[in-house]
């Protein structure tokens, strides 16, 4: 789950897991079936003991976290609990306890006098001892079934509170000392702890899908009870119910996770050992892409609940919006977990194998406290409303990183190599861009249509605003200071943009100029390189090109044809390279070549950098189906270049050019890029340009409408939070170092579903619009969508290297290998 843990917190989990791989064995949980309760009391009043139902309680009632950071720690246990599919009221025990620890210390003496206090307290000791279970009434029946409403009434009567209502589903109903209800009392809510046996309480019992999960629909009928009863303000519990559904929706998304991971590495497991037709499973491409798809939404998953966990723990304003994505996320979670019984063939489907044990949490986690759909509708909300939100100066809000992403400090180098705090290095950011830049949160793609002259003034814009940058120390963030650079850390990076968010950035020279090209020159190159071109790249002064695709070889980037042939101190280049974009406007490149066609293909490579304006070289646009003329085509004819140009070993560009496409794969959250990480109108995604369409269309109340805004914005924050996770992961090497894949292929679900929400949206005018249209031409975006999964490499080529690179499964046949490149076929003509 969590991509770094502190020490103690690996003890925490640790533990935990031990214990349930002891106590809650598959068998064990099989023969809890029938169990009244689906957990025994010796068993939880010992997970008690691990700390299971204190993590989120105040240290003065004798609870406390580990960390200091109690919604993550919960996350683990969580998780774990997932990852066993382990009995016992996890959610309700914790819920009613945060609750009773919250009033305690918010002054519950004050407010109701020290009885209450008193009896609040003893509920609190017993569930901190394991003594008893609490039950959180929230949810209410059809038709009151909705996220967020509440029916059950709690009416003042002298000295005592009324209730009158029904919730259902309540997990451990049955088993719970005290049941944390939630009523509404005039236009607020309220919460009274009700003892299980208080008189008009009526516990039903309800069949689950979970094995050892028990529910009950609680029926309240006229229950009095003392105002002490009480938790909290009578009537002013609103935003108390808000933080225990944020908590309880932590502990479900992160319970859910772990199911997934689990049962996604039975079935990796299974495809390594099941045999058909002669090979196994995992050896079949068609199955081995299922689960490269399988494991972006696992990553996705994780990234989510990561994110929401640590946002409720800091009380951040995006702690809401953070959840939800991590809830709605169950509809692909589930869908994971259907296709690892797909996967297992009609073994997955009985009672006797584990993996339904592992469906069957993740499918109750995903109808409890509001269906994905509801969370849809949640996120369409906010993106509305930041839509619609008049502008202000407000920045946004940063997302609190989780504790475990830690990020190194680029190299450096001073006089005391000290490096400026992230307080300082924020105010410093922002005092220069509101004093120097202009406002501008337009949501930009590559596939627009300028004339020459707009585009060339953008470039132009985009270099001066590097400068400024440049001169303002705000320029090559985590690059080395003896290459022009700032020698600070990813975290500035990201501290800078947010900052940016809302406001102008010199876009045309991040990628691929800072990622990769920049990125593997200071990898890969000489002292002298380094010197010479790094500070002009992050002066503005040079932008950079990939010379890397070729017409005959698409992502078979390592069957280049470009050939580099030696003569003196000298290589003379020929050949052609394809998909550049914004060639015609760049100065330099990144070229890889041919230098040796008697060796197998990966060992005849080099790289070399070239200027691109010199003769030799033709630049041919190409006009997209779009009318866009961004890419553009190369023919080398005899150009020369300097030995002192090559980058790498000669015959050694293979290990230069994996390096190069990782950080290519990685361009959108690496640490060498300058880009607003999200605006005051959203994330910076496909959401931003929907609500305006939507509502100048009169479609921004139609129910279909707001899902796929809502969509829109889970695939903005998902991208925004898995890029984060895949970077930590690979940096401290708890993820694949290629696992910038699931990136990859996660970018080409992203970018498809932008221009097929948008084109749905827009409905006929997509197909046929006046200049005046909101969203005139969008239908063409929708025509050339494919685009997000071709450029960069093909998504067919990431999951072949998630596949066969980071989980391990046997490579395809290829017929190239161990011979010399000369003799490999290429389309029926061999080089002579």
């Amino acid at each position: 789950m969590l991509i770094e843990l502190s020490s103690e917190q690996e003890i925490l989990r640790d533990t935990t897991a031990r214990y349930l791989e002891r106590e809650a064995a598959p068998d064990a949980l099989r023969r809890l079936r029938d169990d009244p309760e689906g957990f025994g009391r010796d068993y939880w009043r010992s997970g008690a003991e691990l700390g299971w139902t204190a993590l989120v309680v105040d240290d003065e009632l004798g609870g406390g976290s580990v960390s200091g950071a109690p919604v993550v720690d919960l996350s683990l246990i969580a998780y774990e609990f997932g990852t066993h599919a382990a009995p016992g009221p996890l959610v309700g025990t914790n819920v009613v306890a945060a609750a009773l620890s919250r009033a305690l210390t918010a002054g519950t003496a004050a407010t109701l006098g020290p009885e209450a206090a008193a009896q609040q307290a003893d509920v609190l000791d017993a569930l901190l001892a394991g003594e008893t279970v609490g039950a959180w009434c929230l949810a209410e029946p059809a038709p009151h079934d909705r996220l967020g409403t509440i029916t059950l009434t709690v009416r003042a009567d002298g000295d005592e509170v009324v209730l009158d209502g029904v919730k259902r589903p309540v997990e451990a109903a049955g088993s719970a000392s005290h049941l944390l209800v939630t009523g509404r009392t005039g236009d607020g809510l309220t919460q009274v702890l009700v003892p299980a046996d208080a008189a008009g309480v009526t516990v039903t019992p309800m069949r689950s899908l979970d094995l050892t999960r028990r529910f009950a629909t609680v029926t309240f009928d006229g229950v009095r009870l003392p105002r002490a009863a009480v938790v909290g303000e009578l009537g002013g519990a609103d935003e108390d119910v808000r933080r225990q559904l944020q908590l309880a929706l932590v502990m479900l998304t992160a319970e859910t996770v772990g199911a997934l991971q689990r049962a996604f590495d039975m079935t990796v497991e299974w495809a390594f050992d099941r045999y058909s037709f002669g090979r196994p499973l995992a050896s079949y491409q068609a199955l081995k892409h299922r689960f490269a798809d399988m494991k972006m939404w696992l990553e996705a998953t994780h990234a989510a609940v990561d994110a929401a966990a640590a946002a409720v723990d800091a009380g951040s304003p995006r702690a809401d919006e953070l959840v939800s994505v991590a809830k709605a996320l169950g509809e692909p979670g589930v869908e994971l977990l259907q296709d690892c019984v797909q996967l297992h063939g009609g073994i997955g489907v009985t009672f006797e194998h584990d993996l339904h044990l592992f469906l069957r949490r993740g499918a109750v986690n995903r109808s409890l406290f509001g269906a994905p759909a509801e969370h849809l509708e949640r996120l369409a909300a906010i993106a509305v409303a930041q839509a619609t939100a008049p502008g202000d100066d407000t920045q946004p809000e940063e997302t609190p990183a989780a504790p475990r992403a830690a990020v190194p400090s680029a190299p450096r180098a001073g006089a005391a190599g000290d490096v400026e705090d992230l307080d300082s290095f924020r105010e410093r950011a922002r005092r220069f861009i509101r004093g120097n830049l202009k406002q501008d949160e337009t949501v930009r793609t590559l596939r627009r249509t300028l004339t020459d002259e707009q585009e060339l003034a953008e470039v132009a814009h985009a270099r001066k605003l590097q400068r400024m940058l440049f001169d303002a120390g705000l320029a090559g963030i985590t690059f080395p200071r003896e290459y022009g650079g700032q020698g600070l850390t990813a975290a500035h990076q990201q501290v800078l943009n947010e900052e940016l968010a809302g406001y102008e950035f010199p876009r045309h020279l991040q990628v691929p100029t800072l990622s990769p090209c920049a990125a593997v020159i200071l990898e890969f190159g000489s002292e002298e390189q380094k010197h010479r071109h790094l500070p002009a790249i992050l002066r503005g002064e040079e932008i950079w090109i990939q010379f890397l695709s070729e017409p005959s070889g698409g992502s078979d980037v390592a069957g280049a044809l470009m050939s580099a042939v030696a003569e003196g101190d000298e290589w003379v280049l020929n050949g052609s390279k394809i998909w550049s974009t914004g060639a015609w406007w760049s100065d330099w490149a990144l070229c890889l070549a041919r230098t040796n066609w008697d060796v197998p293909k990966h060992r005849g490579l080099s790289v070399f950098m070239l200027p691109i304006h010199q003769p030799g070289i033709e630049i041919s646009r190409i006009e997209m189906l779009n009318g866009s003329k961004e890419f553009c085509q190369e023919y080398l004819t005899d150009v020369r270049v300097p030995d002192s140009e090559r980058l790498g070993d000669v015959d050694g560009g293979w290990t230069v050019g994996t390096r190069w496409m990782m950080h290519e794969r990685q361009a959108s959250n690496s640490p060498f890029v300058t880009s607003p990480s999200h605006t005051r109108r959203g994330s910076a995604g496909i959401d931003a340009p929907l609500v305006p369409i939507a509502s100048r269309l009169g479609r921004l109340d139609d129910p279909r409408t707001r899902e796929l805004i809502g969509e829109a914005r889970l695939l903005s924050v998902v991208r925004e939070q898995l890029n984060r996770r895949l970077a930590a992961g690979m940096t401290t090497g708890r993820l694949h170092p290629q696992s910038s894949a699931i990136g990859r292929l996660f970018a080409g679900h992203f970018g498809t579903r932008r221009d097929t929400i948008t084109y749905e949206i827009a409905g006929a005018i997509g197909a046929a619009w006046a200049d005046d249209d909101p969203a005139a031409a969008c239908g063409v975006g929708y025509l050339i969508r494919t685009i997000a999964t071709v450029a960069g490499g093909t998504t067919e080529i990431a999951r072949n290297v998630i596949s066969e690179r980071v989980l391990g499964m046997p490579r395809e046949a290829a017929p190239d290998h161990g011979i010399a490149f000369r003799n490999v076929p290429r389309g029926g003509r061999a080089r002579s």
